[in-house]
């Protein structure tokens, strides 16, 4: 069953930031000599790409720094990591490539499997999670994301349970924002990837497979699940774990537009049409025929800077004042519901998770859209969080909840039939949760916390 056309809000969610520190004037120059992927052969898509079936792994490597957060490698979760190259598709089912991050916890169940989705909310391949997670990236203060540190933090959690993880750049080469197809394909293909590497990495090829993702990863996490029946009948994904995601029921992308515009948030505009307009030749010549020339170097700045910077670079400024006719962005929805996966009702089971008071994704149009998945038949577990998180707090909040969610189906435990609704009042963040880290590290969880208030 389909239901309602995409809506821009349904994606344009950021797990946004408190008081970041400022940034220099450009990305900057590591110490180390690391490149960002625009910059790294390893990520270049093969001339020959269409030769591969999706998933084909074509290259791999270990990272060329340590995996990282907050200045702390995580060696006391990862005994060893992996970047895998692999074929996968774009949108129109093009033959392109990604990369997925493996980590390996030491006394690995290899026959358990966490593909964990990261919001990355930006335009440029060098937001991906295979640089983010990386030590490396510190050293480009405008790629350098703390957003990105804490979903390499809940990637931890994970593997300190023994279970390998795995994360896709969702986004791809070209930086494909908001979620949808190609978002939906390269997850997939990166669990095809995965679960074919066993002489890589030692993750077994009949592995109990589970996706998690909260906000811009949750919509890849559900567009994945859409996406499997057709895409990758043969993956057999036991469950999802999704939270700060509206589902089907969306605003319409002129009401996105204006309570974005002149907002802290603003800088999620010319993300999200920069990532639409990489997708569809058709939208970024009409981009780049409205855009005024005085504003065309800020407004592709995304393309070379990550989210805190978007966020800080275009802070309560009037995108729709950066072009001479505004209206056209107003009809793009005539064009980009094809760029989305087929809106039907998800057949795994799942774990939903909102914030009552979340500012930015509305929980009523969430109730809306699992209401309508419920009606036809999907199974989900659905918490509301009534406290007083937000939707950035609320990704880290909820993470407990998701991850004991998470056992439970990779423990081959039945799920309940049907759909479930659960309240919860959280006050701050599990003390089981923060105590699996160092004392400096739990520092900084709790100020990112405290600054996204």
């Amino acid at each position: 069953m389909r239901y309602a056309p995409w809506k821009l809000a349904t994606c344009v969610v950021a797990l946004s930031f408190g008081n970041p520190a400022p940034f220099s004037d450009n990305i900057g120059t590591p110490r180390r000599g690391i490149p960002p992927p625009s910059e790294d052969s390893f990520y270049r898509v093969p001339s020959n790409i269409g030769d591969s079936s999706p998933g084909r792994i074509l290259n791999h490597r270990s990272p060329p720094s340590a995996i990282s957060a907050f200045g702390h490698t995580a060696e006391k979760f990862v005994e060893k990591s992996f970047q895998l190259l692999y074929r996968t598709s774009d949108m129109s089912g093009n033959a392109t490539a990604s990369v997925v991050t493996v980590l390996i916890p030491p006394h690995a169940d290899f026959g358990k499997v966490v593909s964990l989705q990261a919001a990355e909310d930006a335009a440029s391949i060098d937001c991906a999670p295979s640089f983010g997670f990386q030590e490396a990236s510190a050293q480009y203060p405008k790629i350098n994301s703390p957003t990105m540190q804490v979903q390499e933090l809940l990637a931890d959690a994970a593997l300190h349970r023994g279970w390998p993880v795995i994360i896709p750049d969702a986004e791809g080469p070209r930086g494909v924002y908001p979620s949808g197809k190609t978002n939906a394909y390269i997850t997939l293909d990166g669990v095809r990837a995965a679960i074919s590497s066993e002489a890589i990495t030692g993750i077994q090829r009949n592995a109990t497979i589970v996706l998690w993702g909260y906000s811009g990863g949750g919509s890849d996490t559900l567009q994945a699940v859409q996406a499997q029946p057709q895409y990758a009948p043969e993956l057999q994904i036991a469950g999802a774990a999704l939270g700060g995601v509206t589902g089907s029921a969306g605003q319409s992308i002129a009401k996105s537009i204006s309570i974005l515009n002149k907002s802290r948030l603003a800088g999620l505009i010319p993300v999200s049409l920069l990532g639409i307009a990489a997708q569809s030749p058709l939208i970024q010549a009409t981009l780049d025929e409205h855009l005024k020339p005085e504003y065309r170097d800020l407004f592709y700045l995304p393309k070379q800077q990550c989210l805190e910077a978007n966020a800080e670079t275009f802070r309560n400024q009037d995108i729709l004042a950066m072009f001479n006719d505004s209206s056209f962005l107003y009809s793009l929805s005539d064009h980009v519901d094809e760029f989305r996966v087929e809106n039907i009702a998800p057949t795994v089971p799942m774990f939903w998770y909102q914030a009552a008071k979340d500012m930015l994704v509305s929980a009523s149009s969430t109730t809306s859209s699992i209401d309508v998945y419920c009606s036809s038949g999907s199974n989900i577990t659905y918490l509301i969080e009534k406290g007083d998180s937000t939707h950035t707090t609320y990704g880290l909040i909820g993470a407990p909840a998701a991850l004991k969610w998470l056992n439970g189906i990779l423990s081959a435990q039945e799920s309940t039939p049907g759909c479930t609704r659960e309240t919860a009042h959280t006050n701050g963040v599990d003390q089981g949760l923060l105590g699996i880290y160092p004392a400096d590290v739990q520092m900084a969880i709790l100020k990112f916390a405290e600054g996204s208030q």
